[in-house]
Formats: C-alpha cells, structure tokens, sequence
C-alpha cells in the first residue's frame, strides 16, 4: 500500500508541474517578414498588371479598363507614409476599397491562403511578405 500511495504523490507532482509549465508556455512569435519571399509571390501574382518594377507597366494593362497603380508611389501618395496596413487589406479584401479604384484588382487573400496551407494557413505571412516587398519599391 506504501507503494501505491507514494506513487500517486509522485505521480500528483508530475502533473502539476506539467500543467505550470504548459502554462508559462510563451506562443510563438509571428514569423518576421521577407521581403525576398515577397518578391518572388509579386512577381508570380502581381507583375503580370503591376510590371516587375511596380510602376503599373505590366504586360497585361492593355486588357485592363483602367490601368494599375504606381506602386512605387504609395508613400508619397499617403502623405509620406507608407501605407502597410492599407496595402495589406487591398491584398487580404480587394478592391472593395473605393480609392483603389478599377475593378479588375481580384482578391489575394484566399489564393494566397492556399499556397502553403499547412505553414502560413491565413495566408498572412505571404501578405505581410508581399507589404513588405511593395515597401522596398518606395521611391525615396
């Protein structure tokens, strides 16, 4: 009986320590964002309407009814500021935004959740890489 009852203590012990330690447990934290990932999901995604360079010069703007942004103008156009969380939503929502302007934006964020659906199942990582991206494209 000594037996069994020290080893429900020892056992006791061990699961309490285990239940403080999952506790203090710190979360992960968002992974940092790169810009060279950003740049290799723009050229795949973007460049097609945006051109590789993000001036709006891609080879499909002949077909658009209205031509692409500058990219490499948003700080200057949001009062030199770089505008990531706005950027982020075009990407994440559309053009749903009216200042956008053309329709023809499509909407990012589901694609972008389907490519790596088990590391980055939001998709947010290749937004934020992407953000990060259009941000190196700022004209100084």
């Amino acid at each position: 009986m000594p037996r069994l009852a020290l080893a429900t203590v020892l056992l006791s012990v061990a699961l309490g320590a285990a239940a403080r330690q999952e506790k203090t447990k710190v979360p992960s934290p968002a992974s940092a964002t790169n810009a060279t990932a950003g740049r290799e999901t723009f050229l795949k995604f973007c460049a097609s309407c945006h051109g590789t360079s993000g001036h709006g010069d891609g080879p499909v703007v002949f077909s658009l009814r209205a031509p692409p942004p500058d990219l490499t103008t948003l700080t200057k156009r949001h009062d030199g500021k770089y505008p990531a969380g706005y950027v982020s939503a075009v990407l994440n929502f559309g053009r749903s935004l009216s200042s956008h302007g053309s329709e023809d934006m499509p909407v990012w964020g589901p694609r972008l959740r389907n490519l790596d659906p088990v590391r980055d199942p939001t998709g947010q990582q290749h937004v934020d890489d992407l953000v990060a991206f259009i941000e190196s494209l700022q004209r100084k």
